[in-house]
């Protein structure tokens, strides 16, 4: 259980690239590291941007937690550990994460980018096109792209999200890996020794300058052909993204006065738990679904795959283990830094939360 402790490390001497940081409501930075030059994002928690204000303070704790409970379950998870800044003015204390992508190698394409390659028409900032956003529209776009395999792991996201009970799974929270550069070093070397035709020279002429724009996000998804994607994933396989941004769950929200009384009744715990919804609709309704109810439909046309990535969970869940990866999240915490520990009872909801939603996803079987 020891792997699933949460590092900790300070990065105040690491280099942060103030010109690259990222959007969002979250405070969030790229920090490089010293001797390795390797990318990592230090991130804290919901920022109210006209205030500067912190919204929810203990939500990268929620990010933490959930990676490590994900990886225990078998879940394929971003890994977060614990990250300290002392020159962060806003936020000293967050979760640090390892880049997924070498930025001269490889690309993440985020979920938004497929969506509306598929649908020109799509725009995820309309509010009218939100209940859009359904398991059946990102299915047929993964297929429109030739990633139909990677519908089996929008389900796992699904279920996962089910068990921490992530309400914010949107269009960026997830996406597909690409090794644009070791494709076109394949494509040179395919045209340099195997290649005689002039036609089919062309040919991957075209792919190559096509996998350029997208590495460079210059290209919109729908603009490319079919046979440009099937050439490049016969160099270089496509992977779905690591589970990664899933701060939004574990009752993140919820003020000390409403958690204490949680923690004594039962019924608000499970009404609690029963409210929550999924930010992934279901096609024919206005109302995002709640998170269990996603799951029966889901399983009414993948019925195999529900169940198997269910039966895994159910197998390898164990609630002594969930105690103890909660109750040590921030054990490697320093002791001049005890107060951005993770408060007992907010510990103790957060497993009374899983423990729960575990019990619910058993009944799905």
């Amino acid at each position: 259980m020891d792997k699933l402790i949460p590092t900790f490390t300070d990065i105040s001497k690491w280099n942060i690239n103030v010109y690259t940081n990222t959007g969002g409501t979250r405070s969030k930075q790229i920090a490089v590291h010293p001797e390795t030059d390797k990318e990592y994002f230090f991130k804290g928690s919901k920022v109210i941007k006209d205030t500067n204000e912190i919204r929810y303070p203990t939500e990268f704790w929620s990010e933490i937690v959930s990676s490590k409970i994900g990886q225990y379950l078998g879940f394929d998870m971003l890994d977060y550990n614990i990250g300290y800044n002392q020159n962060n003015q806003l936020q000293k204390i967050g979760c640090l994460s390892k880049s997924m992508i070498e930025n001269s190698e490889n690309r993440l394409t985020e979920g938004k980018m497929y969506l509306m390659g598929f649908n020109s028409n799509y725009n995820p900032n309309l509010k009218e096109h939100q209940s859009l956003y359904t398991f059946q529209f990102i299915s047929e776009s993964l297929i429109s792209f030739d990633f139909e395999l990677f519908i089996n792991k929008v389900i796992e996201v699904i279920i996962f999200d089910s068990i921490i009970g992530n309400s914010d799974r949107h269009q960026e929270n997830w996406g597909i890996i690409t090794n644009y550069n070791h494709t076109i070093r394949g494509i040179d070397a395919h045209l340099e020794t195997e290649v005689k035709n002039f036609f089919t020279k062309q040919k991957f002429r075209v792919a190559k300058w096509y996998l350029k724009l997208i590495s460079k996000a210059q290209i919109n998804m729908k603009k490319i052909p079919k046979s440009i994607l099937s050439q490049q994933s016969s160099f270089a396989p496509n992977l779905f993204a690591p589970i990664y941004d899933s701060g939004c769950c574990l009752g993140r929200e919820i003020e000390e006065e409403r958690l204490n009384k949680m923690l004594l009744d039962n019924n608000m715990l499970e009404a609690y738990v029963r409210k929550g919804e999924s930010e992934i609709h279901w096609e024919g309704f206005e109302k995002k679904k709640k998170h269990f109810e996603l799951i029966n439909l889901v399983k009414e046309i993948h019925k195999y795959q529900v169940c198997e990535v269910i039966d895994k969970v159910v197998n390898k869940f164990k609630n002594e283990d969930i105690q103890t990866i909660i109750f040590n999240i921030d054990r490697n915490i320093p002791p001049h830094l005890s107060q951005y520990k993770l408060a007992d009872n907010r510990k103790e909801l957060m497993n009374k939360i899983i423990n729960l939603r575990i019990e619910k996803l058993k009944e799905i079987r």
